[in-house]
């Protein structure tokens, strides 16, 4: 990656907060009914907060460490993951959420991308989801497409760049891809392309008829 500070580093760093406003979206539309459950969902967000740090806002250009760029944007793509693993795992060891809400929630909040609708070809809609998916950083390449037709596309995850994170949380690395799914479905509801699993570490986008 580049010493110098250029639009793939701001591309990223649009990556890593659209994952963590996705935690945030969940730990704010949880929806709680008794007043023990308010006090536990507040200690987690302490608790996330205290063990694996907030976001700088601003300008990327005003809070990035110039002199270590790769290593600064590293660090925030390991902090979301960890506050997402820890926030997801959290909730339901608490029993303040079930792992099917999450998964609405992630729905919902794929949903409020608008930018997605304008999506007409495979191709164009798996474009979009590399701007918004967070996979490690751009020279990991965690990503292949191994086909491409005109109404299909696959593609592959070269490695597993998140199941440590979720580990170190005692977290289900399957929670992760379950709630990942459901969200690039609603992402994709308002347009003619599907999304499917093929495997574990295979994924389509199927241009419906």
């Amino acid at each position: 990656m580049s010493a110098f500070l250029g639009p793939i580093h701001t591309w990223l760093y649009e990556k890593i907060k659209l994952q963590d406003e996705m935690t945030t979206y969940f730990l704010n539309h949880i929806d709680l009914k008794e007043i023990n459950s308010v006090k536990e969902l507040n200690s987690i967000k302490e608790s996330m907060n205290r063990r694996y740090g907030v976001l700088e806002e601003g300008e990327l250009a005003d809070i990035i460490d110039g002199m270590n760029i790769h290593g600064w944007l590293q660090e925030r793509v390991s902090m979301v993951e960890n506050r997402l693993a820890y926030v997801v795992t959290m909730l339901q060891k608490e029993e303040i959420a079930t792992l099917d809400t999450i998964c609405q929630l992630a729905y919902e909040y794929g949903k409020t991308k608008k930018q997605v609708s304008s999506c007409e070809t495979v191709e164009q809609a798996y474009k979009m989801l590399e701007d918004v998916l967070l996979n490690g950083m751009p020279c990991d390449r965690v990503n292949q497409v191994v086909e491409v037709e005109e109404t299909r596309l696959v593609w592959k995850q070269n490695i597993e760049i998140h199941g440590s994170y979720w580990n170190m949380v005692d977290g289900n690395i399957e929670d992760y891809y379950k709630i990942r799914e459901q969200f690039i479905c609603g992402m994709l509801e308002s347009t003619m392309i599907s999304f499917e699993p093929l495997d574990y570490h295979t994924f389509s986008l199927i241009k419906k008829e």
